[in-house]
């Protein structure tokens, strides 16, 4: 019955052709995988050229070499015009494109790196360097999955370690053989040291036409013969000539003991191989094609899952989420964008410029995001719909990367900030008028010195009417008073009504003696000293509301905690302004309670604050006009000795006042 089979299966194979029995064998070879196989200029060259050359005489063929990239041999084989291809190594995609013969060469992926290089000392270690590499080989499909790894690709082996000799990669990957060769022809072998030769193991086999049985039976029984006779070893010391004797006997114990068990397991499988063939021809383009289609549908499945996830989490976002293409293209827009932009039609596919709420975010930001490595993180701008409706945004600009680092768009993401921005102000409104309450306190007294003197002038005017001493006082003393009430009354007004934020050039020194003018009486009648200190041409640019805001809120704090300290003694609240380079310091120092290191790091954090009655967002608030205005805070501050404030800005180049 068996024999019957094989009878049935002899008629159904397919017949050879004369190229594939009696003429030229025509191979393949790659010119750039020395020393397996290269071109120098005179002719082939190489440990595989010679191996296949006695090949080719034990099957009684000559010989035709013929140039092919390696990435190209599925069709050059297809269209016939190679019959065998050097040196392919075994994967599953191309095994069902050609057939594989035995191996005839086994090495292995090392890594290179300088021998002064002691950073890299295995795979780990690759995140910190670049690390050069020949692409469409066992190596890249390996390391590009790997996290961290930054790599440089070349089409050759021989242009990859350039790249390393050239200092343009830190290190490089590749098989063994090929690197050690290369080195050895550049001169710089002992520059260079290996520090894993094992990273994988390469199996190097010729390749012929799919279902060429014929053909790869040949190659095989050839190649048997010539590792049988000892052929092989001639012709591998001949290019291999280096490596040690227990290397030798090692490997070719391995070939013997692989040899035989490849012997055994052919004459094993030989038989199930005939009995099965017919039904594996039969069924074999439709499993092909089953697996095809399934492969597809779970792709297809897979991408769809992808896709609805990623818009799901995009529409759950409480942040509008739009991404443009380097061309201006809107490539997605969240539902919450449309919502706050007041959109109903669907934008994707538009060009930004035609979507109003984006236009206005990305005016004169959209190049130097996209060319540059300009951000723009947590800038706040004013938005109103077209329905009249008003929010405050905050938005942040910053570039999106493809897969392999390069930009391929931009990321906009804006936030509804309306409630936070009016809290903020109803809170701070709030200590406002808790201030001006403190500050009526205290000014009173400054107020009626100025008017008791005035009274007085005013008493004393039937009587002393015609004295000209007298006329020269009252018309010295007098207008000097009511600009000093007048002063207090504008510093009052300023601080108490409401205004837009409205920067502009400001004199420091001014700045600073008006906010002591409004407290001086306060702390002394709270039995401290209050003293103001600044140099002459401090100019900054600022909105003027905004700071006395801030630094009467730090005048207050400052006050409260020398208040709280249990010795009042010499304690004095200090307002000092200086220059350091291109900056202008402001300085509020008292000599109060201080702060711990962790209440420091938390004193801006929202809502926390050492006072029983405070609501913990004073600072917070302050830090926030800083910001709106370009300047900086930081607090130093020694538990039981005190706090000073700086608040740091650009000094503005200026001789007068405007």
């Amino acid at each position: 019955m068996v024999l019957c089979f094989i009878i049935m299966a002899s008629t159904i194979s397919v017949t050879p052709t004369s190229a594939e029995t009696d003429g030229p064998l025509r191979v393949g070879y790659d010119p750039e995988l020395p020393p397996l196989h290269y071109y120098d200029g005179r002719g082939e060259r190489g440990f595989a050229i010679d191996l296949m050359d006695e090949l080719a005489e034990r099957m009684d063929r000559s010989i035709v070499y013929v140039e092919v990239p390696r990435r190209e041999t599925v069709a050059y084989l297809e269209n016939g015009t190679i019959d065998v291809m050097l040196s392919a190594f075994f994967n599953d995609q191309e095994a069902r494109e050609m057939e594989f013969t035995d191996s005839y060469m086994s090495t292995s992926v090392g890594l290179f790196v300088h021998k002064d290089n002691d950073e890299v000392d295995g795979l780990a270690d690759l995140g910190q360097v670049i690390t050069a590499m020949e692409r469409d080989t066992l190596e890249y499909e390996f390391l590009r999955n790997i996290r961290g790894i930054h790599y440089h690709t070349a089409s050759t082996p021989r242009n990859a370690i350039d790249l390393l000799v050239s200092g343009r990669a830190g290190a490089f990957v590749g098989n063994m053989l090929t690197a050690e060769y290369e080195f050895e022809q550049q001169g710089v072998r002992d520059e260079y040291q290996t520090v894993g030769s094992y990273l994988l193991p390469v199996e190097y086999s010729m390749v012929v036409q799919q279902e060429n049985y014929l053909l790869m039976d040949q190659i095989n029984r050839a190649l048997r013969e010539v590792r049988g006779d000892g052929t092989y070893n001639e012709i591998y010391d001949n290019w291999f000539a280096g490596e040690s004797d227990l290397a030798d006997r090692l490997w070719l114990t391995i070939q013997v003991i692989g040899t035989a068990f490849v012997l055994i397991l052919i004459l094993f499988l030989i038989g199930v191989k005939w009995n099965r063939q017919l039904k594996r021809e039969v069924n074999k383009k439709t499993n092909v094609l089953n697996q095809l289609n399934q492969s597809l549908q779970h792709q297809v499945e897979q991408t769809q899952s992808s896709d609805e996830f990623k818009k799901q989490i995009l529409n759950s976002s409480p942040r509008g989420i739009a991404t443009v293409d380097p061309n201006g293209v809107i490539t997605s827009f969240n539902t919450k964008a449309g919502e706050m932009g007041g959109l109903k039609e669907e934008v994707v596919s538009k060009h930004y410029k035609e979507v109003r709420i984006l236009n206005e975010l990305l005016k004169s930001k959209f190049d130097q995001v996209l060319h540059s490595n300009q951000l723009y993180l947590g800038e706040d701008a004013e938005w109103k719909r077209d329905d009249g409706r008003v929010y405050y945004l905050r938005y942040y600009v910053y570039p999106l990367f493809d897969l392999d680092k390069n930009r391929a768009g931009i990321i906009v993401t804006f936030e509804d900030v309306t409630e936070e921005k009016q809290l903020r102000l109803q809170v701070f409104e709030q200590e406002k008028n808790q201030a001006l309450g403190r500050v009526v306190a205290g000014i009173a007294h400054e107020i009626r010195n100025p008017l008791t003197s005035i009274k007085a002038f005013v008493e004393l005017i039937p009587r002393k009417y015609n004295n000209a001493r007298f006329q020269k006082e009252i018309s010295t003393y007098v207008p000097q008073e009511i600009e000093r009430v007048n002063t207090l009354i504008e510093g009052l007004i300023d601080y108490a009504k409401p205004k837009q934020v409205n920067k502009e050039i400001m004199d420091v020194g001014s700045f600073l003696e008006e906010c002591t003018i409004l407290f001086k009486q306060t702390a002394i009648n709270s039995g401290f000293d209050m003293v103001c200190e600044s140099e002459e041409g401090l100019f900054i640019e600022a909105d003027e509301n905004q700071l006395k805001q801030v630094v009467i809120n730090l005048i207050l704090n400052g006050i409260d905690a020398m208040t709280m300290k249990e010795s009042s003694e010499d304690q004095t609240l200090k307002l000092k302004a200086h220059v350091v380079g291109k900056q202008v310091i402001i300085k509020v120092e008292d000599d109060g309670i201080g702060m711990s290191a962790e209440e420091k790091e938390q004193a801006i954090e929202p809502f926390f604050t050492t006072k029983a009655k405070g609501t913990g967002l004073g600072l917070a608030i302050a830090q926030q006009y800083l910001r709106d205005n370009n300047g900086q805070l930081r607090i130093e501050s020694v538990k039981g000795e005190g706090t000073a404030i700086y608040l740091t800005f650009e000094l503005v180049e200026r001789g007068t006042t405007a």
